[in-house]
């Protein structure tokens, strides 16, 4: 997806061309080995490789962590995505992943913004986008009850599939469907007796699972590209039933797009 200009949605993109962190930084040049100390240099950077989510839109909070903190040696882009929208009142809540690339490709440095934008900036928050959270299990109970396949893969099952979206290294929802023979009985964001597994990857692997042009969760998930918490072997055994609920992520997300 490219990023829109007519208003803010799940998944929109952005990438800036690289720069030498020493030219990015020159109108810092009087306080650049503060910000070195500091570890903010990268920061910084990204700050001016990137734009506000939307006009008048004013950030809250950033989660940031270096994986090799970039230096003055450095060429740099960035790279965003938006992997949440919330309406509120009189104002829209959006979270944009960043990330901090080299010209070899590495992601450096990385974080997630939280930012508050005026009612003026349309946006896109339907539950098929709203991952982890009750609403987007119920849009995906409603489009699983419709696949008898899904039915089938778990006609003698009786547990819980717990699913959570990482936002951030202090941010994460979760949501619980309740199996029984089949059919999910329950969406809830907490079960009493817990998930018998929950299925976890960040909000921009999420972004990426449900906007791609095909499913591939089984590569992913050999890859090695999720975790999980609870009962491994259940996690395992009923990776084909996952990839049945990852595949009506995507429907439901195209239809929030839509």
């Amino acid at each position: 997806m490219t990023s829109m200009t007519t208003g803010i949605a799940v998944g929109d993109t952005f990438a800036s061309p690289f720069h030498p962190i020493g030219d990015l930084l020159g109108v810092f040049a009087a306080h650049r080995s503060v910000l070195e100390q500091v570890g903010a240099t990268g920061i910084v950077a990204a700050g001016l490789l990137t734009t506000p989510v939307a006009l008048g839109a004013v950030r809250t909070e950033l989660q940031w962590s270096r994986i090799v903190a970039v230096t003055d040696l450095d060429a740099v882009g960035a790279e965003t995505v938006i992997t949440r929208v919330a309406n509120r009142d009189s104002e829209i809540e959006v979270d944009r992943h960043v990330r901090l690339l080299d010209e070899a490709g590495n992601t450096r440095e990385e974080g997630v913004e939280t930012w508050i934008a005026p009612r003026t900036a349309a946006a896109g928050d339907g539950p098929g986008a709203d991952f982890c959270t009750v609403r987007w299990g119920e849009a995906l109970r409603e489009s699983l009850s419709k696949d008898g396949t899904f039915a089938d893969s778990l006609a003698n099952w009786d547990g819980t599939i717990g699913l959570r979206c990482i936002d951030g290294p202090s941010h994460a929802r979760e949501v619980h469907l309740r199996i029984y023979r089949g059919r999910i009985v329950d969406v809830t964001r907490r079960t009493p007796n817990g998930a018998t597994f929950t299925f976890i990857t960040t909000a921009e692997r999420w972004v990426e699972l449900a906007s791609a042009e095909r499913s591939d969760f089984m590569r992913r998930a050999i890859a090695g590209e999720f975790s999980s918490s609870g009962d491994g072997y259940e996690y395992l055994r009923l990776t084909k039933p996952l990839g049945t609920i990852i595949e009506h992520a995507r429907i439901i997300a195209k239809e929030s797009h839509a």
